[in-house]
């Protein structure tokens, strides 16, 4: 039976730990947003910026306020839960707004930020029981089994291991999935581009090394049974 570390255990709970909480989260804050055909997007300005409970020690946050329209309404001075650093008066932010409550504002990266947790969940949740189940796999092997693997992977006939493909693609289309949603969400987005770039390389490994895999397992298939 092979030794498998307590560093190699706990890295693998590890990963399926990080992946339950980061889908836990992805769900609760989704569950929190109004749903998606409710809301209706506008563009607002930045009008200003207030500092909630300046006083406290902790606790206290910046909320920024906006001016938009909504069907022929002007609404002044609305406050939008969320403020960042690189944010100046008079620019503009996309927003959603509550049809039936156009006061109740948010933006995109607020209202999906919660399905882009869950995407961010996949590669933990398929990458961390797969390595749980492949290191089991390993320390049940046979002496015979282990001589056989050892065998003919010089060869080259199993090159392509499945982990080669499950992580790969587990990876790479999450990252694809999540670089379209920012980029729907935040236009033109340096990270945007960046996700986009690892997810299309990670997804063609692991496209790459599929094809692969079944070429080889064809081609050891019929050197074994071959054509009388």
């Amino acid at each position: 039976m092979e030794p498998t570390s307590n560093l190699g255990r706990f890295g693998r709970l590890l990963l399926v730990l990080s992946g339950i909480a980061l889908l836990a989260l992805g769900i609760f804050f989704t569950a929190r947003q109004q749903l998606p055909w409710n809301l209706q997007p506008a563009t607002s300005v930045i009008t200003g910026f207030v500092c909630e409970d300046p006083d406290a020690e902790v606790g206290g946050y910046t909320l920024t306020l906006v001016r938009y329209e909504l069907n022929g309404t002007q609404y002044e001075s609305i406050p939008l839960h969320q403020y960042e650093a690189s944010w100046q008066i008079g620019n503009e932010v996309r927003i959603l707004a509550d049809k039936h409550h156009p006061e109740d504002i948010k933006t995109p990266t607020m209202i999906y930020g919660g399905w882009l947790m869950m995407l961010a969940s996949i590669p933990f949740l398929v990458i961390g029981p797969y390595t749980i189940l492949t290191a089991r796999r390993k320390s049940n092997r046979t002496p015979e089994e282990i001589a056989e693997d050892e065998e003919r992977t010089p060869v080259g006939k199993m090159k392509y291991k499945v982990s080669s493909i499950v992580i790969p693609l587990s990876t790479g289309l999450p990252l694809t999935a999540m670089a379209l949603i920012f980029y729907l969400l935040e236009g033109r987005s340096v990270l945007a581009l960046l996700l986009l770039l690892l997810g299309v390389i990670a997804s063609l490994v692991g496209i790459r090394s599929a094809v692969m895999f079944i070429v080889m397992t064809v081609s050891h298939i019929r050197s074994r049974h071959p054509k009388t």
